[in-house]
């Protein structure tokens, strides 16, 4: 797997760092450092899922979302997450087999 050292965010460079001093957890973004800290021993099939879940951390910090008095951060990133995320991918895959049935039927043609 390719780690990912950076990412842009709002302009922000935010720093992507593997480190085993995460407990409880698989990520962690700090706002002070703009740093998204992943624990070195995720699953490939945990990378990507935990990655895009801190960015949204960092999204909400740097956009000042996070900051309200009434937000509730962490329930909205896991409904990002577990509702948005899915609903959005389920939408490529379609366009993307439409695509493929699309190029095929032009090539029969």
């Amino acid at each position: 797997m390719t780690a990912i050292n950076s990412v842009m965010i709002a302009g922000h460079k935010i720093k992507i760092q593997r480190t085993d001093q995460l407990e409880d957890c698989y990520g962690q973004y700090s706002h002070d450092k703009r740093t998204i800290q992943l624990a070195h021993n995720l699953t490939e099939q945990d990378y990507l899922p935990t990655l895009r879940h801190e960015m949204l951390h960092a999204a909400f910090h740097l956009s000042g979302i996070s900051f309200l008095d009434s937000f509730q951060e962490e329930s909205c990133v896991r409904c990002i997450d577990e509702i948005f995320f899915p609903a959005y991918e389920r939408i490529l895959k379609r366009l993307q087999n439409n695509h493929k049935t699309n190029t095929n039927d032009e090539i029969e043609q």
